[in-house]
């Protein structure tokens, strides 16, 4: 049965700002996802790793302030370490492709978001084989077929047609320049995370980090459509749902409620957290 619309999510297992994006992204699930197709697809924010320039736009210490204040802003578990130098991201956009393309949609969500947990909450790298390795294995999957798949043409051919389409952002996207990144002297990009809602000839777009209200106005104006699902009657319904543990600030914003809120009721809960950082993931038994 075809799905009522066609939502893609440009994103990179090393931003932070996606990191912090999954509120919404697990928000859009809950309320639109029984009616529409999904799909997460690999920005590729560096090809290789680079060096800090003294004197450059970007430094260790501006990071470190950049993700203090994304930690403070929204609550999810971040470790916040300055960094010796932007790591590369290719290798881990790959395996979370390949993962994709052996386990459809859901084995890529399941890989990106267990290096996403290694990365920004427990503060490795994610260039380092080590790091996707230990992120493979979270979910079940060995080195061997990891190593499968960073070497796949296959998948190396995915990856290509994926960073060319976040490198050719639709025009509604473009619309909001400040939202997106310089690519080269005149191209732009997508920044994470970026969402495209599409059903029939209707078309909306929420480029960049967004607040969940801008995800609700494009659904409304691509997919007018589209029912919506009631928010969760209790955290221990949302992670009965969800596939895989959830931070408090996930559940506070699928619920709508605060995250003080939200982390009395998970206490209150069978929910067991895994702590990471200044918070952790809430499992159930």
């Amino acid at each position: 049965m075809p799905s009522d619309a066609i939502v893609t999510i440009f994103t990179d297992p090393g931003c932070p700002f996606g990191f912090n994006a999954q509120r919404q992204d697990l928000q859009l699930r809950w309320t639109y996802g029984e009616h529409a197709d999904v799909r997460v697809r690999m920005i590729v924010l560096k090809s290789r790793p680079l060096e800090f320039e003294p004197g450059g736009f970007l430094s260790p210490a501006k990071l470190v302030a950049n993700g203090t204040h994304l930690r403070d802003e929204h609550g999810m578990p971040m470790e916040v370490r300055a960094p010796e130098r932007l790591p590369a991201t290719r290798p881990a956009c790959k395996a979370v492709i390949g993962a994709r393309l052996d386990g459809g949609e859901a084995g890529g969500d399941r890989l990106l978001r267990a290096i996403r947990v290694r990365v920004h909450s427990a503060g490795e790298l994610i260039d380092q084989p080590a790091t996707l390795a230990a992120a493979a294995a979270d979910v079940g999957v060995g080195e061997p077929t990891l190593r499968g798949w960073l070497e796949s043409d296959a998948v190396e051919a995915e990856l290509v047609e994926e960073m060319a389409a976040a490198r050719t952002p639709v025009p509604e996207a473009l619309a909001l320049p400040h939202k997106l990144a310089r690519e080269g002297e005149d191209g732009w990009r997508y920044t994470a995370s970026s969402t495209v809602v599409e059903s029939g000839e209707r078309r909306a777009a929420a480029p960049g980090f967004q607040p969940w209200a801008a995800y609700e106005v494009a659904f409304a104006a691509a997919a007018p459509q589209l029912p919506r699902r009631a928010a969760p009657e209790s955290a221990e319904e949302l992670l009965a749902w969800a596939p895989y543990p959830l931070a408090t600030a996930e559940v506070a914003a699928v619920r709508g409620v605060s995250i003080k809120h939200a982390r009395a009721e998970l206490e209150a809960s069978p929910a067991t957290l895994a702590p990471y950082a200044n918070d952790g993931y809430w499992s159930l038994p």
